[in-house]
């Protein structure tokens, strides 16, 4: 493209935005605040436990004591 046809695109692109940004704005906002958005960002892994088998007492007095 020529200079001037991409200084003309950016020119109305910026006129664009400044006329519908609110209302790109409150769209944004009403998907962001949407159930199905927000499970879909929250949900992670159950993570199960770990089954990891302790020290005794007597042993982990001796190590970190």
């Amino acid at each position: 493209m020529e200079p001037i046809t991409l200084c003309g695109l950016v020119i109305v692109m910026f006129g664009l935005w400044v006329e519908f940004e609110h209302a790109v704005k409150a769209v944004v906002r009403v998907i962001c605040r949407s159930k199905l958005f927000t499970e879909a960002l929250s949900s992670s892994p159950v993570h199960k436990p770990v089954y990891v088998k302790r020290l005794p007492t007597c042993l982990a007095k001796a190590y970190y004591g």
